[in-house]
């Protein structure tokens, strides 16, 4: 087998984007344009990789570092085309002998079983290079496969420059191929700016090769869409509903129950244990964990966290945080960074908790705000309790012991611990320690003035007449 080097094009400006982010960064399915090319890549194995940039580089050499670090960035200074980009590679393959594999950084759909067909193609076959093609009911806006009458691949031609009769065929290049590396330089070296765009055509070297003799090979896909490539706003939003979706249906071959995959936003690296259910309009981003015969959603979102065995998260949104066995999260929490959520936990509706553990059997019904503080096991929190952690300067630190009972409309100022099995008042402002079995009281002794509504009443009548 030959070796392979793998080019990634990601030179483009993305104009059609309209957009000051540059299009490989935009966010497919959560990650990145550019990754997906970066990511098949290296998991098909090949060693050397390069990516070709242009327009804004460091911002997205960054961003190629910080997913593959063994990633070699070429810059493209003058962007005349494809083919001045492969150019720009050449000098990296000086001592390459073997395949070279092309792919595009807004192709992100393209399936690491596709590309195995392509390479081991190539690999079998005496061409000189073998591409993807496919066909489609309007290939308006494509390049175009022009076979001869035997059904090899002859030549393709660019959209704006398409005869009458070439801008009948509905067989359109996919931007994917696999060159052997002496030809695709010798190829490139002869390619000519007599186009329309005076561009650097890649395509013309297909007709290059033709005229020299070369075998030219191309495999029609069956799904046009792993090979949709993104130039606009809308295209963007149509290839991230095919990725959410594909993501769900490869979490539902493995047991999880997805109501509506259309309506569901998994991104990759995510896991989810048999028999979890997942509602409708839940997002749930890359590094997090989800155990099994859990219920999420609807309308919750999951960033970075980990969730575990029977669950429920409903109508709330959980960030980089832990939830334990058994627990019911919502609906309507914020579970904030860093919060750590024990097993049989209730956090109830509208409570946000946010750099917080709270240990076992611990209820939060609602209406509350726990911030940097400990909560043993046990504990109930009446509604409307806040934890007034911040003075100004730092942020202090509320312990509740196992067993406490909290009262309804509590505020405890931290720094403050309620001792073990202890009770607070409702409506109390708690700012000392408070004794284990202890009951601490903090609210002004409650006053009758008997008749005061009548004196008032009698008071604005004299003023009345006054006037």
């Amino acid at each position: 087998m030959s070796a392979i080097t793998s080019v990634i094009l990601a030179a483009g400006q993305g104009k059609r984007m309209n957009s000051s982010l540059p299009k490989v960064l935009h966010p497919v399915a959560g990650k990145p344009m550019i990754f997906y090319s970066l990511d098949i890549a290296i998991s098909l194995g090949i060693e050397k990789r390069i990516v070709v940039l242009g327009h804004q580089i460091e911002r997205i050499k960054d961003t190629v570092n910080s997913i593959d670090r063994e990633a070699i960035c070429v810059h493209q200074r003058e962007q005349l085309g494809t083919a001045q980009a492969l150019q720009e590679v050449e000098p990296y393959l000086s001592d390459f002998s073997g395949i070279v594999l092309v792919l595009s950084a807004d192709v992100p759909l393209l399936k690491q079983s596709t590309l195995h067909k392509i390479i081991n193609h190539q690999n079998s076959s005496s061409a000189c290079c073998t591409l993807f093609t496919t066909k489609l009911d309007n290939p308006e806006g494509y390049g175009r496969i022009i076979r001869n009458k035997s059904g090899e691949v002859e030549a393709i031609v660019e959209q704006s420059d398409l005869s009458e009769e070439e801008n009948q065929i509905n067989e359109i290049n996919g931007g994917i191929y696999c060159f052997n590396s002496k030809e695709l330089f010798t190829a490139l070296a002869l390619v000519k700016r007599d186009n329309e765009q005076k561009e650097y055509y890649l395509t013309d070297v297909i007709k290059i090769m033709r005229d020299k003799g070369c075998l030219v090979e191309g495999i029609i896909l069956k799904d046009p869409a792993e090979i949709m490539g993104i130039n606009t706003q809308e295209e963007l939003s149509r290839v991230n509903q095919i990725m959410y979706k594909r993501n769900a249906l490869e979490h539902m071959e493995k047991g999880v129950t997805i109501i509506s995959p259309e309506n569901t936003f998994l991104e990759k690296n995510v896991q989810i244990g048999k028999g979890t259910i997942i509602y409708p309009f839940t997002i749930i981003t890359a590094g997090s964990e989800i155990g099994s015969n859990c219920h999420i959603g609807p309308y919750s979102h999951i960033l970075g966290s980990h969730i575990g065995n029977q669950t429920k998260i409903l109508s709330s949104m959980v960030e980089q945080s832990q939830i334990g066995n058994k627990t019911s999260i919502g609906p309507y929490a914020h579970i904030r960074p860093e919060s750590i959520i024990g097993d049989d936990v209730k956090i109830g509706n509208y409570v946000e908790v946010k750099k917080t553990y709270i240990d076992t059997g611990t209820r939060v019904s609602h209406l509350t705000y726990l911030g940097d503080a400990t909560l043993g096991k046990k504990v109930n929190i009446g509604a409307g309790t806040i934890t007034c952690n911040y003075d100004g300067i730092r942020k202090n630190p509320t312990t509740i012991e196992d067993g406490v009972f909290i009262g309804s409309n509590n505020s405890l100022v931290a720094p403050v611990t309620i001792g073990k099995n202890s009770y607070t008042a409702a409506g109390s402002t708690i700012t000392n320690n408070v004794p284990p079995r202890s009951l601490g009281i903090a609210r002004a002794r409650q006053e009758n003035i008997v008749g005061w509504v009548d004196k008032k009443n009698k008071k604005e009548q004299n003023t009345k007449r006054e006037k």
